[in-house]
């Protein structure tokens, strides 16, 4: 480790998002944590449990204040308005400015903010590096996106190439590329999604009773409802449990179109992130199929494949390239040809338990390559903070 990195010692991670439920951004609070560092948190909801410094709350504005917000405010005003008067006054108006040696963005919200903020918080000579989880370019569609969200997103795309930055890291390759094409900076580090190394073994494999999974955020652009639908089409030795997050009205259309299968599909609660990879050792395959309808699941790598392999699943996944490269190198899964509900149950009805044994002993050789072990050193590399990266 570098003199530079044992001397530079807080550091601020900030999210626009509930972070103690965020795995990648807890991540990063613990290996910054493990180097010795103290790191506060900005961000919605509780502080994080067993971090080691300061965490600033930002409380979020209530429905009718964002409707309002987003049809009748500019995006400068809409930001100050939705975003920084939500950020604690410490932070917000620099009464603890110039007192982080390292500060961590996570995604585009909080850019504004920052780029007009950095000279106050971040003490000279240290560093500032923004994760881009996702390609935020193409992160939504649908009509009332469109008419209502874009242009403010499109307003906080701008602020990717900030000279404010010094360096940037995303979660797949093929992410890393559009970036640096559309915006003409480096290629970021690629710094994957994994969990820790959970040490189990795969669960056995009824041959009458093969288990299905999906967990995840139940949003209309993952195309659930195939799963359902090839459910129906395939083999009644099939089940499919969903363990969604997301509101009542999400999850609700799914349930309608579920309720004609009876217990061939279930819907049970989700579990804290922590928690997954030992509740979802008992079944036996993952389905990750999201058709390419946006640049985002055109390069899908998601936080549940890798706590999939956690879990010694079987993952069976459509042609999404980053996942294919996986599972084709390791051999724990099947890739599904096609996009169609029928497809997908075309490929289900083709595996038998020793197929699908063998590919959740393939998970289990994975594991430790694809645990957290394997991308922290990608992630203090990303930070530049190390000698030769």
């Amino acid at each position: 480790m570098s003199d530079q990195l044992k001397a530079q010692r807080r550091a601020l991670v900030a999210s626009d998002s509930p972070i103690a439920r965020d795995p990648r951004v807890l991540r990063q609070v613990s290996w910054l944590a493990e180097l010795g560092w103290t790191v506060d948190t900005l961000g919605r909801g509780p502080a994080p449990t067993d971090m080691n410094g300061e965490h600033f709350a930002m409380p979020r504005r209530g429905v009718p204040a964002r409707v309002l917000s987003y049809v009748l405010l500019p995006n400068p005003a809409k930001y100050r308005n939705l975003l920084t008067s939500t950020i604690p006054a410490p932070l917000r108006d620099g009464t603890e400015g110039g007192t982080y040696d390292l500060v961590i963005l996570n995604e585009i919200e909080m850019l504004p903010w920052f780029v007009d903020a950095k000279t106050r918080l971040v003490r000279a000579g240290g560093r500032t590096h923004l994760d881009l989880h996702e390609f935020a370019p193409s992160q939504r569609s649908g009509l009332a996106y469109r008419l209502i969200f874009k242009r403010f997103r499109d307003w906080l795309v701008t602020f990717i190439a900030s000279p404010a930055i010094d360096s940037r890291s995303t979660v797949a390759a093929g992410i890393a590329r559009l970036y640096a094409e559309l915006f003409g900076f480096d290629e970021p580090r690629v710094v994957r999604s994994t969990p820790s190394f959970v040490d189990q073994s795969p669960s056995a494999v009824d041959a009458n009773n093969i288990r299905l999974l999906h967990h995840g955020v139940a949003s209309a652009t993952r195309s659930l409802d195939l799963l359902i639908s090839a459910v129906a089409l395939a083999d009644e030795r099939f089940t499919l449990d969903l363990m969604l997050v997301g509101s009542d009205e999400s999850i609700a259309p799914l349930r309608r179109l579920a309720e004609p299968l009876g217990d061939r599909v279930t819907f049970r609660a989700p579990v804290d992130v922590l928690d997954i990879a030992t509740t979802i050792n008992a079944y036996d395959a993952e389905l990750i199929f999201f058709p390419p309808v946006t640049e985002n699941l055109r390069f899908v790598l998601p936080n549940k494949f890798f706590e999939s392999v956690q879990g010694r699943l079987a993952i069976i996944t459509g042609q999404s390239k980053e996942m294919v490269e996986i599972i084709e190198h390791y051999g724990n899964g099947l890739v599904v040809q096609g996009w169609t509900a029928a497809d997908l149950a075309s490929a289900l009805n083709s595996l038998d338990a020793a197929s699908i044994t063998s590919m959740k002993q393939s998970s289990d050789a994975a594991a430790h390559d694809l645990s957290s072990q394997s991308e922290r050193i990608r992630f203090i590399e990303a930070l530049r903070l190390m000698e030769g990266s």
